[in-house]
């Protein structure tokens, strides 16, 4: 379930089988320009409007705060970012962090403010997924089988998910101001 949204019109779903036997892909292995280029396309968009009386549905029923208000000329209210894209920014700053001696990453915003700041990002990160993680919590068999060499594996089960780049479509056409991180 999720609160109120603008993007909720923009959801559809699919049913998918997740990668099981981990065939390697443009979001894995060693950081690379295409890997940096494709991971930035994930979650590297600009804010969308949130209307001001959506704010109570939200819990955030009072304009006390540092909100980013949106022009009137834009369409009013509050600027949001996509919390999926939230969620792969971090995934995505676990994954530089790590690989952070094979790719200069001195350049990015998250890279920058010295090791403890960038330490504290990644933490926020890690807390963030986990959180996500357990709030969603799939409850999908992972169904275990022995392959020929005797090795257990977890085989893939179709799911049903949201079409991520539907989503993205819609923000990209909603924004109001350009990349926020």
């Amino acid at each position: 379930m999720s609160p109120p949204s603008p993007v909720l019109e923009a959801v559809r779903y699919e049913w998918t089988t997740f990668n099981q036997f981990f065939e390697p892909d443009v979001y894995s292995g060693y950081p690379s320009a295409a890997s940096e280029a494709a991971w930035a396309k994930l979650w590297d968009f600009g804010a969308f409007s949130v209307p001001l009386d959506s704010l109570g549905s939200l819990n955030k029923s009072s304009m006390i705060g540092d909100f980013r208000l949106v022009g009137e000329d834009r369409g009013g209210g509050v600027g949001g970012l996509l919390e999926g894209a939230h969620q792969i920014h971090c995934l995505n700053l676990v994954r530089q962090f790590i690989y952070r001696n094979h790719w200069d990453y001195s350049r990015l915003p998250s890279f920058s403010g010295g090791d403890k700041t960038r330490r504290h990002h990644v933490d926020h990160c890690v807390s963030t997924l986990r959180m996500v993680l357990t709030c969603s919590s799939d409850v999908t068999p992972y169904v275990l089988e022995t392959s020929a060499t005797g090795k257990i594996m977890g085989k893939g089960l179709p799911r049903k998910c949201r079409v991520y780049p539907d989503l993205v479509q819609w923000v990209n056409g909603h924004s109001v101001f350009s990349s926020v991180e």
